[in-house]
């Protein structure tokens, strides 16, 4: 670490200036939940416990409570105590006040425990281990067992007390029920819910009620009868991984797979509200305590409070949230653009690194981005075959270039009237990028087309594709020039060089420069793992290279010495980019955060 400190006083790493967006609340999680006062959120992830501020946003507290990875996590009633149990199968229970463990140590034995429950007295503990199926009761105190039920053959993965606390209700992850038990006798009470697989479930404040969430919907059952008062349908994708109780016994909340959190009307399965805070699978949800917030946690590792009357981040700030796959800098150096899978496009003026704009991309997911030359323009790869043209100035959109089948996933201006496109249909595109017409369809690639590159001339285009060549193409004329069978797998991004050379680089693991004219190969580095972006720095010569392991290198080829290493992404780099004087470079990354790094 360098000393310097983003806009939020998080560290940046070392040689890095600034952080675009923000790590924070977002990561692995394996459950969480609300303190007492709803002020504060409880996640576990990895072996620690690390306790956040919802308020600021700040993580307040990180403690280690296990030599072992956490798999499950159980509070009482009044939030001031929770049960921990780690992959070593051993359960402990730690005071949240004063963040020291309790003599409560109960050794189940179990190595795969991924649900356990305090029981409404909070003198027993419930368990379940997924590998063996086998459900288990244990006194708190004495760490005694008190018995275990094992359905033969049956596979588990979450357990709650029955409504009086003697009985065990166990979902079932591969078929299409939840089992009741007695945990007197062991005894099967009753099978039911009829879906593929249940992924979660909640008892009522009343606890008479069953809400559940199963591949297709969700459903609530009265327990006293089993029976089925009401389902809850019409989820993008069906799925519904996560399910709660709100505050107001006449609502329930449901998390879907489309990234989305419904709140019904119970009674007639209205919905009341629906809301977006994750890219994918809502995994967990928990309500606060005074009923207003919600706390997320997505598959796109995202911790989310959100309020349950708007549906808004209580927390608002400037970031992207899902990978950026595409960057650009303005011709005049005042803005960083950047694209991501989130669907949007962000302005950053380099000045201080703010927002400017946030435009939703209507084509959907960015993987590429373009700008033109006077700066005027923005030229938008997107997810359903378009490129988007917006005015820089103001994000709005000009017009829509289509004809590509698949993600587009690279574009260019050729000049101040043509746009340059490649997409996983296999071909390049020449547009007008005044009337949106097409001019020219270039095809010779066998499979997608992942990178193109065009001269500084615009004479020529370079383009690279999932066949592993490199093809070289006259501009005007749509000719194929030349070809040099370039990587072993996908060529990822290609480049004009020193010379008139081209530079490719591919999943792989190598970069390559080469005279295409003459058909040979100059130079060549060997990065190791796939790379995913490449950009020539003209007025130094270097080559900056992006990486899937997540590191960036800059290496000058004319050099024996070895390249300059920038560390710091927690994902893998998909894009560069550079200021117009080359002091700065730019990366974005599937953390979805841009890092900027200076070159002197």
């Amino acid at each position: 670490m360098n000393g310097l400190k983003d806009h939020l006083g998080d560290p940046l790493p070392d040689r890095a200036v600034a952080r675009l967006g923000t790590r924070r609340m977002r990561g692995s999680v394996t459950d969480m939940f609300y303190s007492a006062d709803g002020r504060k959120a409880f996640v576990l992830s990895g072996a620690c416990l690390c306790i956040w501020d919802l308020i600021q946003g700040d993580c307040i507290a990180r403690q280690q409570v296990s030599e072992h990875r956490l798999t499950a996590a159980a509070w009482n009633r009044d939030v001031s105590r929770a049960l921990f149990a780690d992959e070593a199968g051993v359960i402990s229970e730690w005071n949240l006040a004063e963040r020291t463990r309790e003599s409560v140590r109960i050794d189940t034995g179990r190595k795969s425990l991924v649900s356990l429950r305090y029981s409404p007295d909070e003198d027993r503990v419930l368990t379940l281990d997924q590998k063996t199926g086998r459900v288990e009761e244990w006194d708190r105190k004495t760490g005694r067992r008190r018995i275990a039920i094992s359905d033969a053959g049956e596979r588990f993965d979450l357990c709650l007390y029955g409504p009086d606390g003697r009985t065990a209700l166990v979902a079932h992850q591969p078929g299409n029920n939840v089992y009741h038990f007695d945990l007197a006798t062991g005894a099967r009470l009753k099978v039911f819910v009829e879906d593929y697989v249940c992924y979660d479930m909640c008892l009522s404040a009343d606890r008479e009620r069953l809400l559940v969430g199963t591949r297709h919907m969700s459903n609530e059952w009265r327990l006293c009868d089993y029976e089925r008062l009401e389902t809850y349908t019409g989820h993008l994708g069906h799925a519904v991984p996560s399910v709660a109780y709100a505050r107001d016994d006449r609502q329930v909340l449901t998390g879907s797979r489309d990234g989305s959190i419904r709140l019904w009307d119970r009674h007639t399965a209205e919905v009341l509200r629906r809301w977006y805070p994750h890219q994918s699978h809502v995994n967990r949800i928990r309500v606060s305590p005074d009923g207003n917030w919600v706390l997320s946690h997505g598959s796109d590792g995202l911790l989310a409070e959100t309020s349950a009357e708007t549906g808004l981040p209580r927390l608002r700030w400037e970031r992207h949230m899902a990978g950026v796959r595409a960057l650009v800098v303005t011709p005049d150096g005042s803005h960083a653009i950047s694209g991501s899978s989130d669907k949007t496009i962000r302005w950053w003026e380099t000045g201080g690194w703010t927002t400017t704009q946030t435009v939703e991309c209507p084509g959907g997911e960015v993987h590429a981005l373009a700008v033109s030359p006077d700066g005027a323009l923005v030229a938008a790869g997107c997810k359903d075959g378009s490129v988007r043209v917006l005015e820089s100035a103001s994000g709005k959109e000009v017009r829509a270039l289509e004809g590509h089948r698949g993600y587009v996933r690279a574009v260019a201006f050729a000049s101040a009237g043509e746009i340059v496109s490649a997409a996983d249909d296999g071909s390049v595109r020449v547009c007008d990028a005044v009337t949106g017409r097409a001019v020219r369809k270039l095809e010779a690639h066998l499979g997608g087309v992942l990178a193109l590159a065009v001269s500084a001339d615009a004479r020529h285009l370079v383009s690279g594709g999932r066949d592993g060549t490199v093809r070289l193409w006259h501009l005007a004329t749509g000719e194929l020039n030349a070809m040099a069978t370039a990587h072993r797998g996908w060529v990822q991004s290609v480049a004009f060089g020193p010379d008139g050379h081209v530079i490719s680089a591919g999943r792989d693991g190598w970069v390559v420069e080469w005279d295409l004219q003459e058909g040979r190969e100059v130079r060549s580095y060997a990065h190791g793992d796939g790379v995913e972006d490449i950009l020539y720095l003209p007025d130094t010569g270097s080559i900056c290279l992006a990486g899937q392991d997540g590191r960036v290198f800059v290496w000058d080829p004319g050099s024996t010495a070895p390249p300059a290493e920038f560390t710091g992404h927690e994902g893998a780099v998909h894009a560069l980019a550079a200021s117009p004087d080359g002091l700065r470079l730019l990366t974005g990354s599937a953390d979805t955060t841009v890092l900027v790094w200076s070159l002197n």
